[in-house]
């Protein structure tokens, strides 16, 4: 683990592709559409905040952030400054909205340790 945060790391101070490989969790399959993206979560954080209380509500935006965040995580046309920061955004809500969303915490962690291990702070 120690190696692919370092490898991890240097990709993101490079601003060069991560390599698929060196991620810990599996990034979407190619060709694969996702239930959710950008713009559903926009429509969908909308209705959220307009009926907060909606509970089945909160845990579908909760991982429709997962997804959005994950899925940018891994998007290799995007460089790591500009995909890391949004992709640990969308970790957080997911964890705000359904702080029992394993995966969002392991993204985010895996994220915040590669700016641990660099010595930088971990984007609020």
């Amino acid at each position: 683990m120690r190696n692919t945060l370092w490898i991890l790391a240097l990709v993101l101070v490079a601003g060069a592709a991560a390599p698929s490989n060196a991620m810990q969790g599996k990034p979407p399959a190619k060709g694969a559409a996702a239930k959710y993206d950008a713009a559903k979560l926009k429509t969908m954080e909308a209705k959220l905040a307009k009926n907060p209380k909606d509970a089945k509500l909160a845990l579908e935006v909760a991982e429709a952030n997962y997804q959005v965040g994950h899925t940018m995580m891994y998007d290799e046309t995007l460089p790591p400054r500009q995909k890391y920061r949004p992709a640990l955004k969308h970790f957080r809500r997911a964890m705000e909205l359904n702080p029992k969303h394993a995966k969002a915490a392991a993204d985010r962690k895996q994220i915040e340790d590669i700016y641990k291990q660099m010595g930088m702070p971990i984007p609020q």
